[in-house]
């Protein structure tokens, strides 16, 4: 509930202070007098754009604060905890609009986008005025409408639900055979692929080994060739072995002749000795064991085949045993996926079935509540001037959509032989005012938002038809706070409460001002709007209130 609204430099009021309260207020005032700027002030609180022309002229920036009761509002508490905003029962909402237009909007001291207060303000107020009733046009907000007066909350939501099961499946139907058609044009390419690298049988680190043999190859070759080379030089015919003991013998037989050669002959029996010992130990060496010539051609033809394999797919070993493996799966996947597809398809069948089932219930409770709902509304339309007036609710099959399988749509026959017309084109503006009134007025306890704002509903209206409207909004007071801009005596005698707003001219600038009206001054605004002041007419004005009573 709206408790207070705090208004600074906004157009034509310089500073204004405005309590509000439970029930149904009527603001009233002479024409021009600057009601519509309380209207405009509150859509700013709802998250309405601003502009630098909101700023009253000569100001540095204009200033819109409202303050609610939300102790009894979950909805907007709620909101609050999303935005991480701290609230209790109060909740204050500050516009800030500067003189070149821009602004700051702020919840309980916290900054907030736009976006944000406009998600606010449409739990918090809904606005009915020339532009507003625009909602009305919307066909959308008809099966809104009907389903909050049929309580189909739980069935649209378990509706819901299904609805987006099915739409799940079906997508996953529509990814499964598009992948199917990519596999299926790949498969000789996938196939070519994976027998090739299958075939390859590759390993981890294989290449690394292979390369190790052929190196020890290629050192063993080396130690072959020099160990037959070194053999050939001490143990072959005539070698060092042979020439040493013949060096040998030749100095023994000089040494027996010349005894002076005797010390040579020992120190050349001291070398050879151990000379001949290490060359029979080299004689006995061996090569360590050899690849053969074919198996290094082998792993030579390997390591080629791995090196060509990752040339041609750009990756290593890892990498294509990683590639052969994925196209396994990919070739086994494109044998399952009809299998998955049947599987998806039944799956979607039971869903459909399942949905259709809900639909149909739905269907059936929009029916039944529509009787009723059409039966209620032209009930208060009669009462509003259109006595004539026929409401009816069409409800026609459609394909299933997010709310349903149906096409809901309000239609009026304003007079007797005019035939039906739909809300959403041919209905004057002042038939969609009352049209408005009476669906609200048969829907006063059901609808959650608190505060609900009519700007001159009674436009082109007099008479008896003001009494109706003002017992409407009077109604319609019982349930929700409701404000009312009216030029109608009847219509604002009806009124728990009453705001007058005038305006004045101080030193060349025009200033608005607005007030709470107190028993006698209500007499006052009465004897205004009823044209004439004149005792007589005063007394009438106080019986008009008394009778509101």
């Amino acid at each position: 509930m709206l408790k207070q609204l705090t208004i600074n430099s906004f157009t034509l009021i310089s500073q204004a202070e405005v309590p509000f309260h439970e029930g149904f207020t009527a603001i009233t005032g002479e024409t021009g007098a600057g009601k519509s700027v309380l209207l405009k002030a509150l859509r700013m609180v709802c998250g309405d754009k601003s502009n630098a022309t909101l700023v009253r002229s000569g100001e540095e920036k204009a200033v819109v604060e409202a303050i609610f009761d939300i102790s009894n509002e979950p909805q907007v508490q709620k909101i609050l905890e999303s935005m991480e905003i701290d609230s209790d029962d109060e909740l204050v909402i500050r516009r800030e609009i500067l003189e070149n237009g821009k602004g700051r909007a702020r919840v309980n001291g916290a900054i907030v986008s736009l976006s944000d207060l406009q998600q606010l303000g449409e739990e918090l107020i809904q606005m009915h005025g020339q532009s507003e009733q625009l909602m009305l046009r919307d066909t959308r907000t008809h099966a809104q409408m009907l389903d909050d007066y049929a309580n189909n909350g739980e069935l649209l939501s378990e509706y819901s639900q299904n609805f987006n099961e099915w739409n799940s499946l079906k997508a996953k139907i529509e990814a499964t055979e598009n992948r199917a058609k990519e596999l299926a044009a790949q498969k000789d390419f996938l196939k070519f692929q994976f027998d090739e690298l299958s075939k390859a049988s590759l390993k981890e680190n294989e290449e690394e080994e292979l390369e190790e043999k052929v190196s020890a190859a290629s050192k063993n070759e080396t130690e072959r060739r020099y160990l037959n080379d070194i053999q050939g030089m001490l143990g072959s015919e005539n070698g060092l072995l042979d020439q040493i003991q013949v060096l040998q013998s030749k100095m023994r037989s000089l040494a027996m002749k010349l005894p002076q050669y005797e010390n040579d002959l020992k120190a050349l029996d001291e070398v050879a000795d151990p000379f001949e010992g290490v060359c029979k130990d080299i004689l006995r060496l061996s090569p360590s064991k050899a690849m053969s010539e074919a198996e290094i051609d082998r792993a030579n033809t390997r390591i080629a085949q791995i090196q060509k394999l990752k040339r041609k797919y750009r990756t290593d070993v890892v990498g294509l045993i990683s590639l052969a493996e994925q196209r396994k799966q990919e070739l086994e996947s494109l044998e399952n996926l009809d299998a998955d597809l049947e599987e998806l398809n039944r799956q979607t069948a039971k869903a459909l079935a399942k949905l259709e089932t809900i639909a149909a219930e739905l269907t059936k409770r929009r029916t039944e509540a529509a009787k009723r709902f059409d039966s209620a509304v032209a009930g208060f339309l009669h009462d509003l001037g259109m006595p004539k007036a026929i409401f009816h609710t069409s409800i026609k099959n459609h394909a299933l959509s997010a709310n349903g399988a149906d096409k809901i749509e309000f239609m009026l026959a304003p007079n007797m032989g005019e035939g039906e017309k739909s809300l959403q084109k041919a209905v004057s503006g002042g038939e969609l005012s009352r049209v408005l009134l009476a669906i609200k007025s048969v829907m006063a306890d059901l609808d959650r938002v608190p505060l609900l704002i009519f700007d001159e509903v009674d436009s082109g209206i007099s008479g008896e038809v003001g009494n109706k409207i003002g017992e409407a909004l009077q109604n319609l007071g019982k349930h929700h706070q409701v404000l009312t801009i009216t030029h109608l005596h009847q219509v604002a005698c009806r009124a728990k409460n009453q705001l007058a707003v005038s305006k004045k001219e101080v030193d060349g600038r025009t200033f608005t001002s607005a007030k709470v009206l107190n028993y006698s001054e209500r007499i006052d605004e009465i004897v205004r709007m009823l044209g004439g002041e004149s005792e007589t007419v005063r007394k009438h004005a106080q019986q008009l209130l008394e009778n509101s009573k």
